[in-house]
C-alpha cells in the first residue's frame, strides 16, 4: 500500500464524531441531573456498551466516573435552593453512609447481581412508579404510602441507602431513578428536595463505585478520555437544568420524572437485549470482561 492510499484512509474528521456524541449525550443527561436529580446512568450505559463497544465492566466504570462529576455539581448547585433542617442533613448523612458500603459491595459483586430476575424486578419497579407518577402529574394529586418518624426513619433510610447503592454500583448507575420515588412515597419528601437528597446519597455511591472499578483495572486511560468529554457536556447540562428548576411546577417535575423512569426502563431493556446478542455472537469478548 502506498503513501497516497494510507493518507486517504485516515481522514481527520473520523475521530471527532465519538467525542461529539459523548459531549451531546452528556449535555442531555446533565440537564436531567440538574432538573430532577437523577444521574442519567441508565441512558449512558447502552451508549457506552453498543456505540463505543466498551466491555461491560469498563462501561460501568466510565458511567460511574461521568456520574461522579454530574451528581457532585448538581448537588452543589441545588443545595442553596432548599431550606434544610438539622434533621434533613442528618437523614442525608445516614443515606450517604449506607451508600458507601452498598456501593463497595455492589461494585465487587457485580457479576452475581447481573441476573435476569433482578433486572426484571428493577424494570417492573420503574414501569409501575413511572406510570403512577404520570397519573399523579396529570391528575394534580399526590399520595404518600408511609411517613416514618424518629428512629424508624433513620433505620429505614439506612436500609434504603444500602440497597439502592448496592444495586446501582453493580449496574454502574447513580440510582436516582430508584431512590427518588422511594423518598417521595415512603418518606413523604417533596420532589425537589427528594432529588437533592438523592444526589447527596449518589455522590458516595458513584465515588466508591468508581474507585473500586478503577482499582480492579476496569478503567483504562482511553476510557477515561471518553468519560472526561462526556462529563464536560454533563457539567454544562447541570448548569442549565439547575437554572430551570425554580421555574418548574412540582406536578410538571413529577411528570418529567415519570417519563424519565419509563425511558430508563426502555434503555435497560434494550441494553440487556443487545448484550445478550453480543454474548451469543462474541462469547469470548464478553467473558474476558
Amino acid at each position: 500500500m502506498n503513501e497516497t492510499e494510507l493518507g486517504s484512509q485516515t481522514p481527520v474528521a473520523v475521530p471527532t464524531l465519538p467525542y461529539a456524541v459523548s459531549l451531546g449525550f452528556g449535555l442531555i443527561t446533565g440537564m436531567a441531573a440538574g432538573l430532577i436529580g437523577v444521574g442519567g446512568g441508565e441512558f449512558r450505559l447502552p451508549l457506552l456498551l453498543h456505540y463505543f463497544k466498551q466491555r461491560p465492566k469498563t462501561a460501568a466504570a466510565v458511567n460511574l466516573l461521568v456520574g461522579l462529576f454530574t451528581v457532585t455539581l448538581s448537588l452543589l448547585r441545588r443545595w442553596s435552593l432548599h431550606p434544610w433542617t438539622l434533621a434533613d442533613v442528618a437523614f442525608m448523612g445516614v443515606l450517604a453512609a449506607a451508600s458507601l458500603g452498598g456501593a463497595l459491595a455492589g461494585a465487587r459483586y457485580a457479576h452475581r447481581l447481573a441476573s435476569s430476575l433482578l433486572r426484571r424486578a428493577i424494570v417492573f419497579y420503574l414501569v409501575l412508579v413511572g406510570l403512577w407518577m404520570l397519573f399523579e402529574a396529570f391528575a394534580g394529586v399526590e399520595h404518600v404510602l408511609w411517613t416514618p418518624q424518629g428512629g424508624v426513619r433513620v433505620v429505614a433510610g439506612f436500609l434504603l441507602g444500602l440497597a439502592v447503592a448496592f444495586v446501582s454500583a453493580a449496574f454502574g448507575v447513580a440510582g436516582g431513578e430508584m431512590r427518588i420515588p422511594a423518598l417521595l412515597y415512603l418518606f413523604a419528601v417533596p420532589i425537589q428536595e427528594a432529588g437533592t437528597i438523592s444526589l447527596a446519597a449518589s455522590v458516595p455511591t458513584v465515588a466508591m463505585g468508581t474507585l473500586t472499578y478503577r482499582s480492579l483495572g476496569h478503567l483504562p486511560r482511553p476510557a477515561i478520555l471518553v468519560a472526561v468529554v462526556m462529563a464536560t457536556g454533563s457539567l454544562v447540562g447541570v448548569l442549565i437544568g439547575t437554572a430551570l428548576l425554580p421555574q418548574v411546577d412540582r406536578h410538571v417535575l413529577k411528570g418529567i420524572l415519570g417519563l424519565v423512569l419509563l425511558l430508563a426502563t426502555l434503555a435497560l431493556w434494550w441494553g440487556h437485549r443487545r448484550s445478550r446478542v453480543s454474548v451469543k455472537s462474541h462469547p469470548q469478548s464478553m467473558l474476558s470482561s
